[in-house]
């Protein structure tokens, strides 16, 4: 494999940020930092530009098996590598669930054929019905890293055995904090239901689920709450850390980029559950990825036809894109705004994700770390396209304007994609 070496760079990882070169040979990073030279290498001028460690979506929806007309694992993995996403991790919620080691196997070529690192979660009870746990140590010998069942809430009469199972399995439990109870038939968030003359999802089906959730794991073990949208829920979360208990926690990009305030009409585009929140929630997401109370940021990337979303609010699918958005979103509205630094950032992007799936080897630019890069170009604005690598193009950001796209992806010490 042929030496790449991307220079004049701002090197930029949790662990801080500095001006230098990154020598990339055999799949790994070999040196990082300073001026390097490396005769006969493929040479990338980062000048200007921000190098990151190659970003890691820890909530992607592939589709296949079952649903691969908006997305197969192949499109997810190239929409990712488009992104600056490196390695994804994909939900269990296909048709059939994901739920068996069979399953798990069956798949693993084609994942291992993508253009870039893509992992599996597998569903925590069988068929996702919240009935009975699935084999978890089976699940994680046919590659699972994750166990979720995504799309639908943990059952509370059975979570603390789904916690404790997975701590012995030694996998990561993630939990989709919703009671469908609270929810019923409701398609957004209470205000933009009225304007639409639709039933609206109270806040609480949220906030109940996340106090279940953290007081499970207060007691059982540790525990991953997925797409986190409210003020009162980030809360529990910042009192769970603070009481000691072992919950973490992630929000998506349309949680503060957007609020219930942009559904002006009946755009299914902005459809998504949980659903847009009010601007105060959206100001309180963004102060818990400051100060550290949030984790993790995922996309929760979720392909849909056009016709199924032509149904509007009332017959849509509930899902956005994100794999593609995610680099310039974050950078927009985070770095440029001054919410998080480029070392933050990149916790929030690489280091936290790749310690919570347990890829030792990702997340920081480091001599011996996987050669999976992303350089980011924060000058020049432009506009999000109605067109995507993605099979799918249901994005409540086409035709936003965006500073911080891709410019290189690299992954393995190979160029994935290319601005």
């Amino acid at each position: 494999m042929p030496e790449l070496l991307i220079k004049n760079g701002l090197l930029a990882d949790a662990d801080g940020e500095r001006r230098g070169d990154l020598l990339l040979k055999g799949g790994r990073i070999v040196r990082a930092g300073g001026r390097i030279s490396a005769r006969g290498a493929e040479v990338f001028d980062a000048a200007g530009l921000w190098v990151f460690p190659g970003f890691i979506d820890a909530h992607v929806h592939a589709r296949e098996p079952g649903f691969e007309q908006a997305e197969t694992i192949a499109s997810a993995a190239a929409a990712a590598a488009a992104g600056g996403v490196t390695s994804i991790l994909l939900m269990p919620n296909t048709s059939p669930a994901m739920d068996s080691p069979r399953l798990l196997r069956k798949y693993a070529p084609g994942a291992a054929a993508a253009p870039g690192n893509v992992v599996f979660s597998a569903a925590a009870t069988a068929g996702r019905a919240g009935s009975r746990a699935t084999d978890f140590a089976a699940l994680k010998k046919a590659g699972a890293k994750a166990l979720t069942d995504d799309g639908s809430a943990l059952p509370y009469g059975l979570l603390p055995e789904l916690i404790k199972k997975a701590a012995a399995a030694g996998l990561p439990l993630l939990d989709h904090p919703e009671d469908l109870s609270v929810t019923g038939r409701g398609v957004c968030h209470p205000d933009a239901a009225a304007r639409l003359r639709l039933p609206g999802i109270p806040d609480i089906s949220e906030w109940l689920a996340v106090l279940r959730d953290t007081l499970a794991a207060s007691a059982a073990g540790p525990l991953h709450l997925q797409h986190l949208s409210l003020a009162a829920s980030v809360e529990v979360l910042r009192q769970a850390k603070a009481a000691g208990w072992p919950v973490t926690g992630e929000t998506c990009p349309h949680y503060f980029a957007l609020s219930q305030a942009d559904i002006r009409r009946d755009d299914a585009d902005l459809k998504m559950k949980p659903p847009l929140r009010a601007e105060k929630d959206r100001r309180a997401v963004l102060a818990a990825l400051a100060d550290g109370t949030l984790d993790i940021i995922a996309t929760d990337h979720a392909p849909h036809s056009a016709a199924a979303k032509a149904g509007g609010f009332g017959r849509g699918p509930f899902g956005v894109i994100g794999l593609e958005t995610l680099a310039p979103l974050c950078v927009t509205e985070l770095v440029l705004k001054k919410v998080v630094s480029l070392p933050r950032l990149a916790a929030l992007l690489s280091a936290n994700p790749a310690r919570l799936l347990g890829l030792r080897r990702k997340g920081r630019l480091r001599p011996g770390f996987d050669a999976d890069i992303a350089v980011l170009n924060p000058r020049a604005w432009r506009r999000v396209p109605a067109q995507f690598v993605s099979k799918s193009a249901n994005s409540p950001f086409v035709g936003r304007a965006l500073r911080g796209w891709p410019a290189l992806t690299v992954v393995a010490g190979r160029i994935a994609a290319r601005a």
